[in-house]
């Protein structure tokens, strides 16, 4: 065992003088090329330098320059970078020249930061010239082009153009145009989807004045890709809606712009606050914009009409239009007057929830105002809010 051992021992100490070799040769390399790594090292730590100093240029003109906080400045700076300011100085001389404030070049960069960094000559001063040629004011322009600079990525001849030129069909005039341009980020899709989708509503007998009233009012409706949009339109058939009609539109609106939880959510507050499926019905067939309030707003003011006042549920979705109605400017206020004279045995006939609220500021103020000013003097400033009902000794 012990003679085995010793030349295990010893073979394991003879050299591999090929391994020997081949270390030798890898070791002359490195001492060789030890100045060539340096010098790649060096380059990658450059260039890093050059970056970070790039980055701190970029956030430091976006603070500066463009008004935006530090961290939005340095969220930016990794979408678009630059080390110079002769690009971006170009941009924004050219649109201060062209009525964009601070506040709109502010929002302007936030929303498409590499805006900054083309030509002016090129992607800008020609769009500019044409919303002008067509009419639309510098002040308008600065309005529309902060809201949705998406239109400054356009092409002019393939897509500004004929879209300006298709809304000019459906609109009498630039006002509402400017207004959909402020509000509506997929109009570069306007072949694609609004087209199509106008196509389908003229089929099933919309009126040019309904697609103009949606164009103007919800445009993004006619944004969504077929497929929805052609269920949201039979759904609306369904409930029994004339597509000639206005409230085809608003009940498009309705269900086109709200998800199914969302609608569900409405109608369970709806429900618990005393309505039933027919009330509902009935209220959304005469007032579809029940159903785009919000989950608060509904309880807020149905609270009020049943808790308060003590009105019937079913009297409201008679009148759904009561909920259309501001709380504090219209609701409250008249409610006030008209609590006052139920109690004071003023009104002898019943009046509508609806004639009540939506009546006309001159009509209300001659059936409920004036006429009754003399049996009760603080009747203007109740209705006005400087007489609180609890001063009063009342309340609803």
């Amino acid at each position: 065992m012990f003679p085995l051992c010793c030349k295990r021992l010893q073979f394991q100490l003879v050299p591999n003088w090929r391994n020997v070799a081949c270390s030798s040769i890898h070791l002359s390399f490195v001492l060789q090329n030890t100045s060539l790594f340096s010098k790649s090292f060096s380059s990658v730590e450059v260039v890093a330098h050059d970056r970070e100093k790039q980055h701190s240029f970029t956030v430091s003109y976006f603070i500066n320059s463009c008004g935006l906080s530090p961290e939005i400045a340095t969220s930016l700076s990794k979408k678009v970078a630059f080390e110079t300011p002769e690009k971006p100085d170009s941009v924004l001389g050219f649109l201060r020249k062209n009525g964009f404030t601070n506040a709109h070049i502010s929002k302007l960069v936030k929303k498409k930061p590499k805006l900054l960094v083309g030509r002016v000559e090129e992607t800008l001063l020609p769009k500019l010239e044409f919303f002008h040629s067509v009419g639309i004011s510098s002040a308008d322009l600065a309005i529309v082009l902060s809201s949705n600079p998406t239109i400054l990525c356009q092409s002019l001849e393939k897509q500004i153009i004929p879209n300006y030129n298709f809304l000019k069909s459906l609109v009498s005039n630039n006002e509402k145009i400017v207004n959909i341009y402020k509000w509506v980020y997929c109009l570069h899709d306007v072949q694609k989807k609004v087209v199509p989708n106008i196509s389908a509503l003229k089929g099933i007998g919309v009126t040019q004045s309904g697609i103009s009233t949606l164009v103007t009012s919800n445009p993004g409706v006619l944004c969504e890709s077929s497929e929805k949009f052609d269920k949201s339109v039979k759904k609306v058939i369904d409930m029994g809606f004339n597509p000639s009609t206005s409230a085809f539109i608003d009940a498009l609106v309705a269900v086109t712009t709200m998800t199914d939880n969302s609608w569900e959510q409405k109608l369970k507050v709806y429900r618990s606050c005393g309505w039933s499926e027919n009330d509902f019905r009935l209220a959304f067939r005469s007032h579809p914009r029940c159903m785009t309030l919000s989950v608060e707003n509904i309880n807020t003011k149905m609270d009020f009409y049943v808790n308060k006042m003590g009105w019937q549920p079913s009297a409201i979705a008679r009148a759904p239009m009561a909920l259309a109605y501001s709380l504090e400017k219209r609701i409250i206020p008249r409610c006030r007057v008209l609590w006052v004279l139920l109690l004071n045995n003023l009104i002898k006939k019943k009046f509508g929830l609806s004639y009540v609220l939506s009546s006309s500021e001159k009509r209300f103020a001659d059936n409920f105002l004036s006429k009754y000013q003399e049996q009760v003097p603080q009747l203007f400033d109740i209705y006005q809010g400087k007489v609180d009902l609890s001063e009063l000794g009342i309340g609803f």
